[in-house]
């Protein structure tokens, strides 16, 4: 036999008892290598009852041997909660999966049973739970105008910032008309057309004339075209 063919029949030998080794290794340390999941861990910060009905719904069923679990299964499980925005799931060997949970944040509430998310999303949620509730602020108005209100209310509030105000509060009416409430307490009326630009005219005047005004203003209508309206509040009637 030359010996190229002998070298060649060696290998082969080799590489079938490696095989056979893998093969008969598998077979007896398989159960202990490839073991049940009996533990989930949670990460993130999302309120705890919400964790708990996660870890309720995973426990529900088996979720197999280890190498065999279905990740994404887990993750769209998981994600399927309303207060989680996205999942990352892996192992941890032996017997345990870790499920990293990133939460919904919650930026404004939407009318008054609801909130919007991140993503400007309108999200149904138990209004118990979102720390910090009433220091959100509020936007309203058509449903269908969702997206247009969240990018407006993004964009005035940039332009509020120059003066160091915020808007509390966002109401869009079913024609369009939108009204702002500010954290200084003072009405915004700017109509339902060139709201941007009327609200842009409102902050130089405010800046300009209002600003330094000592007696407390209750509203500015902005819808006017060259100028604004101003109300003045009403002092407190106080018992003689």
């Amino acid at each position: 036999m030359t010996s190229w063919l002998s070298r060649l029949m060696w290998r082969l030998l080799l590489m079938a008892v490696l095989a056979g080794a893998v093969y008969w290794g598998w077979i007896y340390a398989g159960p202990w290598v490839n073991q049940p999941v009996r533990q989930v861990m949670l990460q993130g910060d999302i309120p705890r009852i919400e964790q708990q009905r996660i870890m309720m719904q995973l426990q529900a069923q088996p979720l197999g041997e280890f190498f065999n679990v279905d990740l994404h299964q887990v993750k769209d499980q998981v994600e399927a909660n309303v207060w989680v925005d996205s999942a990352v799931v892996s192992r941890v060997w032996p017997d345990r999966l870790m499920v990293e949970l990133s939460p919904q944040i919650i930026v404004a509430r939407w009318g008054e049973n609801k909130v919007l998310n991140h993503h400007w999303q309108v999200m149904d949620v138990d209004l118990n739970l979102v720390p910090n509730l009433s220091a959100l602020p509020v936007l309203q108005g058509p449903a269908e105008q969702t997206t247009n209100i969240a990018q407006q209310f993004r964009a005035m509030n940039a332009i509020l910032a120059r003066e160091e105000l915020a808007i509390d509060g966002m109401y869009m009416a079913k024609r369009g008309a939108v009204d702002l409430a500010l954290d200084n307490h003072i009405q915004v009326r700017l109509g339902r057309d060139q709201g941007m630009q009327r609200l842009q005219r409102v902050v130089q005047i405010y800046h300009a004339d209002l600003a330094a005004v000592k007696e407390p203003i209750a509203s500015i209508d902005g819808r006017y075209p060259h100028g604004v309206a101003v109300a003045f509040a009403k002092p407190d009637a106080s018992p003689q």
